[in-house]
């Protein structure tokens, strides 16, 4: 039981090891994951797994058509239509490869043709970039022929500059009063042997490192600038206190209101006080009061002189009288 044991799991491991490297070197996939399009509606539906879509409508998988088996990858639509899907590769820098699609079949209204306004192209995108519509993407040919061929007439080859490529797949339908499928299948990436490899040379492997040193450059120019005018703006505010001491004369006005020690300490906004309001004539009320002290006066001066009169008058009176008893 133990040798036959032993025989049977050496049997599985001989068969799991044969059949992955099969399966790495598919020539139809070449190193392309996904080429047959099984997994190609991910978690997400259409167009969520490795395969990306520009346009998800129209898009989807026909498990009736395809090569050498079902599901194919179908374009469809009863109205003018253009759309891309792609997928991004890692590769090796330097080298040539070849992007293929064998099937690329077109049915119009239900059946095969050979013959239609339909293009298909494909395409490789040498630096790994995720815009089907880059300037950077290197197209086939154009093709309207069946779609259905052994020499792979539907093909483009490309250097990649980068450690991804992206192979593009493009359709494009003008008919506008038919329905038009076109089915996909077995699309492959291979390394191109009749390209000697290439020297990729590294500022064009990774360009964003020159951007970020500018910005450390400009931001301390730009510094200066703002905190230059600060110093510049305090001189401008220095002619203020100037502009006190041609106010420090006005007190010197109050010594002319000198007789009027209430107008003194406001000597400043009394003056349009004084304009407008007449209170400098209240402290001139005590002037008013002199002639008054002046009429008691004289008045205390006549009783004063009265008096002297009668002291005159009582004192010849008494020297009458004793000149007389002699």
């Amino acid at each position: 039981m133990f040798a036959v044991s032993a025989a049977v799991l050496l049997a599985l491991l001989f068969f799991v090891w044969s059949t992955q490297p099969a399966a790495a070197l598919d020539p139809k996939c070449g190193i392309l994951p996904d080429c047959t399009f099984d997994d190609f509606y991910g978690n997400e539906g259409a167009c969520s797994g490795v395969w990306k879509c520009d346009n998800p409508s129209g898009v989807g998988l026909t498990e009736s058509e395809g090569w050498p088996k079902g599901p194919s990858l179908t374009f469809a639509g009863a109205a003018p239509f253009e759309r891309k899907v792609f997928q991004r590769v890692a590769v090796t820098p330097g080298k040539g490869y070849r992007f293929a699609c064998p099937f690329c079949v077109v049915a119009i209204n239900g059946i095969g043709s050979s013959d239609s306004q339909v293009n298909r192209r494909v395409g490789i995108d040498p630096f790994g970039g995720m815009d089907p519509n880059s300037p950077n993407i290197k197209w086939s040919n154009d093709f309207f022929g069946k779609g259905r061929f052994d020499d792979d007439v539907l093909q483009v080859s490309e250097y990649a500059r980068a450690d991804h490529i992206t192979v593009v797949i493009w359709v494009n339908n003008p008919y506008g009063d038919k329905h038009v499928d076109v089915y996909v299948d077995t699309v492959g990436l291979f390394e191109d042997s009749g390209m000697p490899p290439i020297q990729i040379t590294q500022p064009t492997v990774t360009p964003p490192p020159p951007p970020p040193t500018n910005p450390p450059t400009a931001q301390p120019t730009r510094v200066p600038p703002t905190d230059a005018p600060e110093p510049t703006a305090a001189p401008t505010d220095a002619p203020e206190p100037t502009v006190a001491p041609t106010d420090a004369p006005e007190p010197t006005a109050a010594p002319t209101d000198a007789l009027e020690p209430t107008d003194a300490p406001t000597a400043r906004p009394t003056r349009k006080i004084a304009q407008v309001e007449p209170g400098a004539r209240p402290t001139r009320a005590p002037q008013s009061a002199l002639p008054a002290l002046f009429d008691n006066v004289g008045f205390l001066a006549i009783l004063g002189c009265g008096g002297v009169v009668g002291a005159f008058v009582l004192i010849a009176a008494a020297l009458f009288l004793l000149l007389r008893r002699r």
